[in-house]
């Protein structure tokens, strides 16, 4: 016998109300996480206060390390740090291979990057820059406009090995060698003792140097270029498209979006103890 329109429509009421308990609760990307009880997150091996130091006291603390905690205890779980990638790069393969759900190290977010995982909006966006040896350049330029040489750099550029500036060094300064070294410190020696002509990298790290070595500008130039931007954000699989939505929503929510010096300033204790 036909059920009545009254009886169909009250049938499919039960189905809609009722599939969240047959069902998962949530979609399966964040499903996975609830029921593991802790959201892994993808970390570099190597320290990079203001966002993340293992300090004196043996803690991880940072920005990004609040960060993750923020959006674990918004889950409703706990947070494991995987340090396990060598380069920044890395990070990125860990959430692609399933190694991790989401990378927060500082990871700036790249179109080559970008063809692999899904980046959030940036919390924070960082300027690129140039820490230069003022000889190297003086006997570049021999007496002519030194900002028209620096635009159109040639000579020895050194940056971090497996970061995005391997890329940018090659987008700005086509003319130039790229030199890469294995962490930050090397480069940064290399261009004080003028191995090299310019190391490259973002701003915040330009200012950690000479915050930390206040006689290096008799040997440094530093040079900010204003019109150029570093995306900082989260990278999560592009099989996570729902997290993703999700953490832009948790960004937005909590009006995360610090500047350099409010995170300097915030975090100061942390690059005091990296001298």
């Amino acid at each position: 016998m036909p059920k009545s329109p009254t009886l169909l429509l009250l049938s499919l009421l039960m189905l809609i109300f009722s599939a969240p308990v047959l069902g998962q609760p949530y979609p399966p990307d964040i499903q996975k996480i609830v029921d593991r009880k802790k959201i892994v997150v993808a970390m570099c091996a190597r320290d990079q206060p203001p966002f993340f130091k293992v300090s004196k006291t043996g803690r991880l603390q940072g920005f990004d390390v609040e960060l993750a905690a923020g959006i674990a205890a918004e889950l409703g779980v706990a947070v494991e740090f995987n340090r396990s990638a060598e380069t920044f790069n890395q990070t990125v393969d860990m959430v692609v291979n399933g190694e991790a759900d989401i990378v927060i190290s500082k990871l700036s977010r790249t179109l080559v990057r970008s063809k692999r995982v899904l980046f959030t909006k940036p919390y924070i966006t960082l300027r690129k820059g140039l820490l230069v040896n003022r000889l190297r350049l003086a006997q570049a330029t021999r007496g002519t406009d030194p900002s028209d040489f620096i635009r159109n750099l040639t000579g020895k550029l050194g940056v971090v090995a497996g970061s995005s500036y391997v890329d940018f060094a090659k987008q700005m300064f086509p003319a130039a060698t790229i030199e890469e070294f294995s962490t930050w410190a090397e480069v940064v020696d290399a261009v004080i003792q003028g191995r090299i002509l310019a190391a490259f990298r973002d701003e915040l790290e330009l200012k950690k140097v000479v915050k930390q070595k206040s006689d290096i500008v008799i040997t440094l130039q530093t040079v900010v270029f204003k019109d150029t931007k570093d995306p900082i954000a989260i990278a999560v699989s592009n099989a996570s498209s729902h997290l993703h939505f999700w953490l832009n929503q948790y960004l937005d929510a909590k009006s995360i979006d610090i500047s350099v010096d409010e995170l300097l300033d915030r975090f100061h204790f942390l690059l005091q103890e990296s001298n």
